[in-house]
């Protein structure tokens, strides 16, 4: 995932997340992959797209040999984006309105909620829930 050149995917991310915390009426400013919301400063990464729970996802699904369709793979895919989204998006505010030591803190433990969520896509499609 380090070595694919995913700098656009970054940049859409960021642009994504700049929209999302403006329309929630957070001041932010953007320059590139790097975003500033109040006092704290973040910058977008790969692991930051919510390509790593894709794969998580896909690795599950493979490892177990469960059996899903493309299009709703694709649709776990979309999913996976879109909370991404939302996450990170609550993850920046909580550094703009508590500051960058709550983003720091908040930002790896909101990781486990992630994994959470790609677990319990693949427990619903390997008939576990």
């Amino acid at each position: 995932m380090k070595i694919l050149p995913l700098q656009p995917l970054n940049l859409l991310v960021a642009f994504l997340e700049e929209k999302i915390l403006s329309a929630f009426g957070q001041g932010v400013v953007r320059a590139g992959t790097t975003l500033v919301v109040g006092n704290a400063a973040f910058d977008i990464v790969v692991d930051c797209t919510g390509l790593t729970m894709v794969i998580m996802f896909l690795s599950l699904v493979y490892a177990t040999k469960t059996k899903i369709p493309p299009e709703k793979v694709l649709g776990y895919a979309a999913f996976f984006f879109v909370f991404n989204l939302f996450r990170l998006a609550f993850t920046l505010a909580i550094g703009a309105n508590y500051g960058q030591g709550a983003l720091d803190l908040v930002h790896p433990l909101l990781w486990f909620v992630d994994s959470g969520v790609v677990f319990a896509c693949w427990a619903k499609e390997y008939g576990l829930l």
